[in-house]
């Protein structure tokens, strides 16, 4: 990539904001749909969408067998075990708390990496910022202590802490594992494959009678689809292309922000002292981080 194209930092910066407002479309459907149905018709619906547009469109390059593998695997582990976590956990924990939660994917992407390739050496400066990340994710922890009684609380949050780790070995699987296809394309398989399978085990637990037309969950669908799905993991997808994937990762710097301030304001979450202390501390281990891996690659090149 030429270092005067802009096009893949406005992706990220646009990714920054509307993936910050998935979160309270995501707890406003789940009050609203079954959640296995809500997650998968949505990423059907979106990728439905957007191969409907590669179709028609022409000069398209579709992806051989090998790279279509590939997609579906990246796609299984983000989005099935991914978004659809998140899903399953913002069913009881608050979604600025989710957001909060999912700040630790750049530190995971690190951590994953480091293990997925041993001979890739972490800087140190990359390690002090895993350390202070996770501190600041042990007092979201010990801020939601009492809550984490509630054994049904107490399950949301370790499936959003596994979901943050599925999507982060679906995204290195993917930057390890490049396909020669438009990303907005990539991402549009992916959420077809993934939301149809989705959507079959929704049906095979019985959730279709539980489909209702209440407007305010259709509406957050819609959103969802539109604004975090098309345009959310297309920005995602582009982004992740053509930057490394600890940049891409800096997401996590706006989301919870973002994620926070529309709870508070919309659906009354509280936000109290210690979850923007949190916040901070998480925030300021991930910016330690991605500066010690940009040092590093500086030293490389």
């Amino acid at each position: 990539m030429q270092g005067n194209n802009w096009k893949p930092y406005g992706a990220l910066l646009a990714l920054c904001f509307l993936w910050g407002t998935t979160y309270l479309g995501i707890r406003i459907g789940v009050q609203h749909f079954p959640p296995f149905l809500f997650s998968g018709l949505r990423f059907v619906i979106a990728g439905l969408l957007v191969l409907g547009y590669f179709v028609f469109r022409k000069g398209t390059i579709w992806p051989t067998k090998k790279e279509l593998l590939n997609i579906f695997i990246s796609g299984v582990f983000i989005f099935i075990g991914g978004n659809l976590f998140l899903v399953l956990g913002e069913m009881t924990v608050p979604s600025g708390i989710a957001a909060l939660v999912n700040t630790g994917f750049p530190l995971w992407i690190v951590i994953i990496t480091r293990i997925w390739n041993p001979a890739e050496k972490t800087p140190l400066l990359a390690i002090v910022g895993i350390l202070i990340g996770f501190i600041g994710q042990f007092l979201i922890f010990y801020e939601q202590l009492f809550l984490l009684q509630n054994s049904a609380y107490f399950v949301g949050f370790i499936i959003l802490i596994l979901g943050v780790i599925n999507g982060s070995l679906g995204s290195i699987y993917m930057k390890k594992n490049p396909v020669k296809v438009s990303p907005v394309l990539n991402g549009g398989i992916q959420m077809l494959l993934a939301g149809a399978i989705t959507v079959i085990i929704g049906i095979l637990k019985g959730e279709v009678p539980l489909l209702n037309s209440d407007a305010e969950g259709w509406w957050a669908m819609v959103y969802l689809i539109i604004a975090g799905s098309i345009f959310g993991y297309s920005l995602f997808v582009y982004a992740m292309y053509y930057l490394p994937a600890t940049m891409v990762s800096v997401y996590a710097y706006i989301n919870p922000i973002v994620a926070l301030g529309l709870g508070y304001l919309l659906l009354h979450e509280p936000i109290s002292k210690r979850t923007v202390y949190a916040m901070l501390i998480t925030l300021t281990g991930v910016f330690i981080v991605n500066r010690g891996m940009i040092r590093a690659r500086r030293k490389i090149a």
